[in-house]
This record gives C-alpha cells, sequence and structure tokens, in this order.
C-alpha cells in the first residue's frame, strides 16, 4: 500500500514539475527531467556550473525509478519513502510550494462558486529500533466539514490553475483555519491510534534491556566507596559522565516516536457539483 502510494506521488510530482513521463508500468517509471529538476534530485552541480559558465545547453537526465517490490532488482532506482531521492523531492516541495491556492477550470458564461478545500500533505514518520514513514494528504470540505483522504489522487483528474477562471466566485469558508486545522489533527490521531503500536512497546522493552546492560557494564567504574582519594573520586565522576552520554545515546536510537512533518499545504477551489461527486466517491469506497 505504501508503495503505491509512492508511485503515485511520483506521478503528480513529476506532472507538476512539467516533467515527461517516458514509461509508467507496474511500478516502473521513465522520467525525462527537466534541467530544474535534474539540478534538484541528480546531484550533478559540476555539470550545471559548467553548463551556465560556457552558456551552453545542458542535456537532462533520463532516469528509471521502481516503486514495485516484485521488480527492484531490475535496470532503474528503487524507492521506498525513506529514500534520500524521495527526501529530496519533499524538501524540493517545501521551498518551492509548502502553500499553493488553486482553481478548478470550469468552463461556464454564468455566476458559478467554488467551494473551498483545505488539503494538508504530511509525512508520519515512525521512529524506534525499525523506522517507516507514512503519507498521508487529506482534504477538508471548509463549509460542511466532509474530510477525504488520499486527497491527492482524487484530484489528479480535475484541471487546476492558480487563476481563477472567468464567471466564478469563491465562497467564504465557514469553517475557519484554526478549526480546520484542529479537526485534522484530531484525524491523524485517530489515524495513528488505530494501527498495530507493538513496535513502540518492543522499542521500549529493548531500550530498557540496553540500559540495564550498560549500567552493568560501568558497575564497577561509578561505585563509590569512602575511603577514595580524590583522583579515583574524578575517575569515577568522568565515568558517571560517560555512562549518562550513553544513556542518552540509547534514548535517542531506540525511544519511540511519531512526528508529523507538513510536506505542502493550500486552498483548492472547486465548483459544488465536482465536490459533491468527491464526497460521495468517498462515501462509496
Amino acid at each position: 500500500m505504501e508503495q503505491q502510494a509512492l508511485h503515485s506521488f511520483l506521478h503528480r510530482y513529476f506532472t507538476a514539475n512539467e516533467c515527461s513521463i517516458l514509461e509508467d508500468r507496474d511500478g516502473v517509471m521513465k522520467v525525462q527531467l527537466t534541467e530544474e529538476q535534474d539540478e534538484v534530485l541528480m546531484n550533478r552541480p559540476f555539470y550545471w556550473n559548467y553548463v551556465k559558465r560556457v552558456n551552453g545547453k545542458g542535456i537532462p537526465m533520463q532516469v528509471t525509478f521502481i516503486t514495485n517490490p516484485n521488480r527492484r532488482e531490475e535496470k532503474g532506482e528503487w524507492l521506498h519513502f525513506g529514500s534520500p531521492r524521495v527526501h529530496q523531492m519533499f524538501q524540493m516541495l517545501r521551498k518551492k510550494g509548502q502553500i499553493t491556492r488553486q482553481y478548478e477550470q470550469v468552463e461556464t458564461n454564468q455566476q458559478t462558486s467554488l467551494t473551498p478545500w483545505l488539503i494538508l500533505n504530511v509525512s508520519i514518520n515512525f521512529k524506534g529500533t525499525q523506522k517507516r514513514q507514512e503519507i498521508v494528504s487529506l482534504g477538508l470540505q471548509l463549509i460542511n466539514g466532509s474530510m477525504i483522504p488520499q486527497f491527492m489522487d482524487r484530484l489528479g483528474s480535475i484541471s487546476l490553475s492558480p487563476k481563477i477562471p472567468d464567471y466564478c466566485f469563491t465562497l467564504t469558508p465557514i469553517i475557519k483555519l484554526p478549526s480546520a486545522l484542529k479537526r485534522i489533527e484530531a484525524y491523524l490521531r485517530g489515524n495513528v491510534a488505530k494501527q498495530d503500536l507493538s513496535w513502540g512497546e518492543d522499542a521500549l522493552r529493548l531500550l530498557e534491556e540496553e540500559k540495564q546492560l550498560l549500567e552493568h557494564f560501568y558497575k564497577n567504574d561509578v561505585q563509590t566507596e569512602d575511603d577514595e582519594d580524590e583522583e579515583a573520586v574524578e575517575l569515577k565522576a568522568e565515568a558517571v559522565e560517560r555512562l549518562e552520554r550513553e544513556k542518552s545515546a540509547l534514548q535517542q536510537r531506540y525511544e519511540p516516536k511519531i512526528e508529523v512533518d507538513v510536506i505542502n499545504s493550500g486552498m483548492i477551489y472547486i465548483s459544488q457539483s465536482t465536490s459533491s461527486k468527491m464526497i460521495a466517491d468517498h462515501l462509496k469506497a
């Protein structure tokens, strides 16, 4: 499921950044990058600096990305949500378009209202003895409060533009932004709570075992006695400091955490007919 979501994300990312998708079949995507995306993703600063200095025309790379686990041995770059390449894309989104405003391109010759939706794309990072990342895209309708998960997938078939179409106007949100964000936060908390969290219990158990081993290892070094001289006291104090540092390092490494990072967000204005269809399709699913 995560790999399918990643594949959908890649398709949206490259399409939005005007890259040509040359092949997209069974978890393998071949992409012709633009100059901008080549510079962002392919780590060729020397090449692009040279091209610009000689006023030449660079040749962006064609890249094959694989998200299907059954085809990961084929020629191409295997991607998962923890891949450095995927994180480069997330960073690009944060830098370039963290907040956007888009309008459905409705063809009409009469006054037509557009319904406001708040979209929030987030990464949920599960950290502990094992690491996992989940991408969630939520759309919240700011008139009646309908919420649709995997909202970006549903926007794929809708023509959007930063320019509002002629004869169209936007409805004023009834649900204000602070309230909308609280609703999304509640949804995310509920979504996490439904998942199997035994990995966190395992991480805490392992953390405690590692701490006990560490304390046993340092036992003789930190145990004080009444008749110790000043040098011995200093050595034991240093050992205590080392013990605490190593405990802190274990805490950082094993303590289970769930962190939520916003990738990007925006206001999407969609016609009432399209909004109603999206809600109906979601309820049927």
